[in-house]
């Protein structure tokens, strides 16, 4: 989550990339792909399920009251992909019943640390807190973020960033699980030269092995952070290529997109757009999986149907299906 916004008390979802069934490399490309399932509403109760391509993600930042979110989630016109954002200050049980009764009606995807939480943590506590969460929820979370926005100035020191995320990624793997990695795209913007773009920190500071072995990589991006720039279809695409050649057994895709704040009536058309672009960008790339994970939506769009950014998020999720489905 960005640096400047505020995350509510609780669990934040955010639906998210859907991943593919574990294997002995859960990061392979090609295995990963072959296994790959349809979107269809019928969500298999099997540990290490098979997660659909394309992804259709959505984040919650409060299940507190799990019962509207569950409803909005069953009336999505494709089976989603729950982001939780997992609160550096709570233990894993405080998240049981929300998993439990999410799991039925969505694949899941566990923020283990959000970088508005990366320098509240020690690298060996970390571990630990993977650990634990890995033990708690290892059947029922189906794909677990490692790092977010991994890039951005605001984390602290890149070594001990790069330290985090590779003993995350460790102890995933060492488990059998799926791992995500969501990096910070902050082209022609971002804080200063020495604050690193997506490639060049994935060069200098994500190890080889993990860059190999991540089953998804995907960006956060946040105009209202980078000058109101929406960069276009080809850019994008000529950008996860370059992505690809970094990771080239990871499915690419967004991980977080959004405004810096809840949907107001001010920003409302602003948050509309956002919405339609994003989850109906047509990336026309083997590997691209979609995902976008607006990350209000607890707020913007449930309780379903009154809630004003629902819509939007029923018809962007109709878009990427025409996209990326066909």
């Amino acid at each position: 989550m960005r640096r400047n916004a505020v995350i509510v008390s609780g669990l934040a979802v955010f639906t998210m990339v859907v991943g593919l069934t574990a294997c002995a490399n859960p990061g392979h490309r090609t295995a990963l792909k072959a296994l790959a399932g349809n979107n269809s509403r019928q969500i298999s109760a099997a540990p290490n399920r098979p997660l659909p391509s394309p992804l259709y993600g959505v984040t919650a930042d409060d299940v507190s009251n799990t019962a509207p979110l569950v409803t909005a989630l069953q009336n999505l016109p494709q089976a989603p992909t729950t982001r939780i954002y997992l609160d550096v200050s709570e233990p894993a049980k405080y998240y049981t019943a929300a998993v439990n009764a999410l799991r039925p009606v969505s694949y899941l995807m566990g923020e283990l640390l959000d970088s508005s939480d990366e320098t509240s943590i020690s690298t060996s506590a970390y571990s630990t807190r993977v650990n634990s969460y890995l033990a708690a929820f290892g059947n029922t979370v189906d794909l677990w973020e490692i790092g977010n926005e991994v890039n951005g100035n605001w984390l602290g020191k890149y070594s001990t960033v790069s330290a985090k995320l590779t003993a995350g990624y460790n102890d995933v793997a060492a488990a059998g699980k799926r791992s995500a990695l969501t990096l910070y795209y902050n082209n022609k913007c971002g804080d200063g030269s020495g604050e690193l773009d997506p490639l060049a920190f994935s060069r200098s500071y994500v190890p080889a092995a993990v860059r190999n072995g991540l089953s998804y990589v995907l960006l956060s991006y946040y105009e209202d952070d980078c000058n109101g720039i929406r960069p276009t279809l080809a850019t994008w695409t000529a950008y996860f290529q370059q992505l690809h050649a970094l990771y080239p057994n990871a499915l690419l895709g967004f991980g977080e997109i959004g405004l810096n704040d809840t949907v107001t009536s001010r920003t409302l058309a602003s948050a509309k757009s956002l919405v339609s672009y994003y989850y109906g960008l047509n990336v026309n790339l083997p590997y691209y999986v979609g995902g976008t994970f607006w990350w209000y939506f607890a707020e913007d769009a449930v309780p379903y149907p009154s809630k004003p950014l629902w819509a939007s998020v029923q018809s962007g999720f109709q878009a990427e299906a025409a996209a990326l489905s066909g």
